[in-house]
């Protein structure tokens, strides 16, 4: 069922079955709520999100995100992402750098 999520999609050539199983169950971890979301508070449980400095930056990005949307955005992280991929995410960060 994960995994139909990113049929059809350019995610499976960035990250493996493998990798989004495992990114499931991390973000099931984050979300203490079970709301089907991850909440800013709980982006910050996570220690090395926390004290990193652009966190407060970040949180304007990753609040609220879904797991498909939490595997689209952790994928342009990963050494395999397309320099669109990687640019996607520069434009972002960059719009709301910028709010």
């Amino acid at each position: 069922m994960i995994l139909k999520m990113f049929k059809n999609t350019a995610i499976i050539y960035v990250i493996s079955q493998q990798e989004i199983v495992s990114l499931y169950k991390r973000f099931c971890q984050l979300d203490r709520n079970a709301k089907g979301f991850i909440s800013a508070d709980e982006f910050l449980s996570v220690p090395e999100f926390a004290m990193n400095p652009l966190s407060q930056r970040l949180l304007k990005m990753v609040d609220g995100l879904n797991f498909k949307d939490f595997v689209i955005f952790l994928s342009a992280f990963n050494p395999k992402a397309s320099i669109p991929q990687k640019i996607e995410l520069d434009v972002v960060f960059i719009i709301y750098h910028e709010m």
